[in-house]
């Protein structure tokens, strides 16, 4: 049986929360230095701020990694969070499109269309559902309920 690698700056998953109380802190957490920006107290009790479903010290990084930018203060759920482990395995379950989407140059995840020109764009006159086909305000339906569409 082969061991999987698991290379945490190509993930990043364990980095993404649900919610604002994602990574609490702890006093000696708080003894490490971590810059204020990082930090936030919601009732009484201090977390790693939580942006855009992640933690705000995830950045991404050229070439598509993924980053803390305070690892040297990480906190302690941080340091024990193990690559490979039971509780990596449910973060890259759960998380891992998450982190691809923030990983990930929007051209690696989706074909960009070519640029439009005017001449692919038809012809007002010719849509349907034009503004002055549609019933005016306070106009009646004119199609009576036994021909709609549920009719019986």
């Amino acid at each position: 049986m082969s061991k999987e690698s698991y290379d945490c700056v190509a993930c990043g998953a364990c980095c993404f929360g649900g919610h604002d109380k994602y990574i609490q802190l702890f006093a000696e957490d708080l003894d490490r230095g971590l810059p204020d920006r990082a930090v936030v107290t919601l009732e009484g009790k201090t977390y790693m701020k939580m942006e855009g479903g992640h933690c705000a010290q995830l950045i991404p990084l050229p070439g598509g990694g993924l980053a803390c930018a305070v690892y040297s203060m990480r906190p302690t759920a941080c340091r024990a969070f193990r690559a490979g482990s039971f509780e990596c395995g449910r973060s890259r379950h759960h998380r891992m499109a998450q982190a691809d989407a923030v990983r990930l140059p929007l051209a690696d995840i989706v074909a960009v269309p070519p640029q439009f020109t005017p001449a692919d764009i038809p012809d007002a006159a010719n849509m349907p559902d034009r503004p002055q086909d549609r019933p005016q305000e306070g106009a009646v339906n004119s199609v009576p309920p036994s021909e709609g569409p549920f009719a019986a």
